[in-house]
């Protein structure tokens, strides 16, 4: 039998007040594009060399509310040939060495400093939605010298049950401090805060 003692200690319970969340903390990745996802993770559950969703894609995947518009998968160049054997039915455009300048510029100095990218691309097309593999990819800020190609450790996240694995947010965060891009640090400070059920 439960003996309760007549004065009761008070407890130190947090309380959560329940509220409706507002539209900028809604996250929704929109339906072909989960599904484009879900198939991804599934044709390369087998898949022998590290890959990792990243982009926009990794981001919403981990609750930052941001908009995707495509599929970004980093590995290496083997990873990238591999990924091409499995995903070829979906393949438009062939692995091959490019070089891009990206839309936004790097914040860090008075003047806005480009970007630019190179990799090992292949590009692929899974019912209308658009998947670029990019092995060793390589980021340049202005006239500074490339920094080391991409690697990183995974982490995995479930996709109506299909595993797939995402570029870490904390290593997006050290690299959008890097280029000065602090709304977008923002958001994934926002995200890591709601999945650790804290008030933003």
């Amino acid at each position: 039998m439960l003996i309760v003692p007549d004065k009761a200690k008070p407890s130190n319970i947090p309380v959560f007040q329940s509220r409706i969340p507002r539209a900028e903390e809604l996250v929704v990745l929109d339906k072909p594009l989960l599904e484009a996802t879900i198939e991804v993770g599934n044709l390369l559950k087998d898949c022998q060399a590290k890959w990792a969703l990243a982009g926009d894609i990794g981001e919403i995947l981990n609750g930052v509310n941001v908009q995707p518009d495509h599929l970004t998968i980093l590995t290496n160049v083997v990873g990238c040939e591999e990924i091409s054997k499995k995903l070829e039915g979906f393949q438009v455009e062939a692995s091959r060495h490019v070089e891009t300048q990206i839309k936004r510029n790097a914040e860090i100095e008075p003047k806005p400093l480009p970007i630019i990218i190179k990799s090992y691309r292949a590009q692929f097309n899974l019912k209308g939605q658009r998947l670029d593999v990019h092995g060793d990819l390589r980021i340049k800020v202005g006239d500074w010298d490339w920094g080391e190609p991409f690697d990183c450790e995974p982490e995995y996240v479930y996709v109506v049950g299909v595993k797939v694995p995402v570029v870490p947010l904390e290593l997006k965060t050290q690299l959008y401090r890097g280029l000065g891009w602090y709304d977008r640090v923002s958001k994934i400070h926002a995200a890591m805060a709601r999945r650790h059920h804290k008030i933003v």
